[in-house]
């Protein structure tokens, strides 16, 4: 008797549905990769930064004098930029590039759940293409901790997040594809050591951070090859540690004297603390008997976590405000732990010319009134000139001559006195500085501008101005 199609269709599902008889199911896989974790781990810490760079022309009327167009009045632009970011502690500090927000008059931050905020810039190195800003939160930040790029692999996963064309919080994924490359950036500006990763970084995810599968920072995105795919770069993390020693020491933000390089966080025996790398000489600290190598176990009571917990410590710290220490110097079976107290000290501004008479063996002046008509000059300017120079000194051995008019020391403007000592201060022992001069001279054709570079070799000696 032939079954019926009805009957043969029940009886199919009846089979199917019989204990062992079931179809078999495709296996599950966890979907939750590492990137997945990293992620959920590190983007809330992760920023949208813009702001708008200003670009400036000289604006002197027809007629007026371009020699002194560096301090005259300007035509300016406002050019809008976009980058990334991200928070390393929870006060709100924050890492970015240099790039994204040098001549910006203002920056906002955007975070990913919406919060905005205006941030003011704590330092920068344009060499190093690196910027610390600051927000200030109602309540603490989620914040990436830092990691170290020594012992990258090549071929490990890295994972960067930022904001590429303002696409908020995006996440890209590769591998280390090599380490210690060198890039130019623009004629006579290189970026040396970088992590190149095949991770897709596109305009927009500059400063952002450059992660490993722990979620921990290796590096801070900064550049890619236009003209290539898959080719970007990053800082590594430990040149960011080694620059934050300089960019957030209590002596590079104010005219202050404490003394104390900080280093990572270090473990010696039972004790872990942040390392003293370096001790100035006459310092607060060094009064107080610190040495490098010494562990410092807490600040005013707090137990330090990373590098940055120090300098957060010491940024809102007055002249003269105690600051109470707990460290141990490693070595033997059982170091004592110290405790001493230390306070920073005022810093004076130096003069610059009694810098530039020791160094370069020269006199310098601001252009008043009575020194312009000594030198022919119409009018005062808010310009320095050279009025003497030492027999056999620096300066005439370089070629400077009186009357030469200085507009930079080391590509950095100097008008006054105040900008030419801090410039000044800089110098030591057999340092080469570069001074932009402008020389003026009466010819049988009229007045004559020529512009000079000149070298001088920073040497102390016992020579008399003339």
């Amino acid at each position: 008797m032939v079954m019926s199609r009805s009957l043969h269709r029940i009886f199919l599902l009846i089979l199917m549905a019989a204990p062992g008889l079931r179809a078999q199911e495709p296996p599950a896989f966890p979907r939750e990769t590492p990137v997945v974790t990293v992620y959920k781990r590190t983007h809330k810490a992760v920023v949208n930064i813009s702001g708008e760079h200003v670009i400036s022309r000289p604006a002197w009327p027809n007629g007026w004098p371009r020699t002194f167009d560096p301090w005259g009045p300007r035509f300016e632009r406002q050019v809008p930029v976009l980058g990334s970011g991200f928070v390393v502690h929870e006060d709100g500090f924050i890492i970015t590039n240099a790039h994204v927000v040098e001549n910006s008059k203002r920056i906002k931050i955007v975070f990913s759940d919406g919060r905005e905020f205006e941030a003011k810039a704590i330092s920068a190195d344009a060499s190093r293409d690196l910027a610390v800003l600051k927000v200030d939160a109602d309540s603490k930040l989620p914040f990436i901790e830092l990691g170290r790029s020594s012992d990258l692999m090549i071929g490990e996963t890295a994972i960067a997040i930022g904001n590429p064309y303002g696409y908020a919080n995006t996440v890209t994924s590769g591998v280390v594809s090599a380490v210690g490359r060198d890039i130019q950036v623009a004629e006579g500006y290189w970026l040396r050591g970088l992590i190149q990763t095949d991770a897709p970084i596109n305009p927009g995810n500059s400063g952002g951070p450059l992660l490993n599968v722990n979620g921990q920072l290796i590096g801070i995105t900064t550049a890619i090859r236009a003209e290539a795919q898959n080719i970007g770069f990053a800082i590594p993390v430990d040149a960011l540690v080694d620059n934050l020693s300089q960019m957030l020491m209590p002596e590079t933000l104010r005219r202050v004297r404490l003394g104390l390089t900080i280093g990572r966080m270090t473990t010696a025996g039972q004790f872990s603390g942040l390392l003293v790398e370096a001790v100035s000489t006459d310092s607060p600290a060094a009064e107080k008997g610190l040495v490098p190598g010494d562990l410092i176990l807490d600040i005013d009571g707090h137990a330090p976590h990373s590098i940055i917990d120090f300098y957060v410590r010491m940024i809102d710290k007055e002249v003269g405000e105690p600051i109470r220490l707990r460290y141990v110097r490693p070595g033997g079976a059982n170091p004592p732990v110290r405790v001493t107290e230390l306070a920073m000290l005022p810093r004076p501004v130096p003069d610059g010319r009694v810098l530039a008479r020791r160094w370069f063996q020269m006199e310098v002046s601001e252009l008043t009134t009575s020194v312009a008509r000594r030198f022919d000059f119409q009018n005062a300017y808010p310009i320095l000139i050279v009025t003497d120079i030492s027999a056999g000194g620096a300066a005439e051995r370089a070629g400077v001559q009186p009357g030469d008019l200085i507009l930079q020391i080391n590509d950095a403007t100097v008008r006054n006195l105040h900008e030419f000592s801090l410039e000044m201060e800089k110098v030591t022992d057999e340092d080469i500085a570069e001074f932009n001069i402008l020389r003026i001279t009466l010819g049988l054709f009229g007045q004559m501008e020529r512009r000079l570079l000149i070298r001088l070799e920073a040497r102390r000696q016992s020579v008399k101005i003339l």
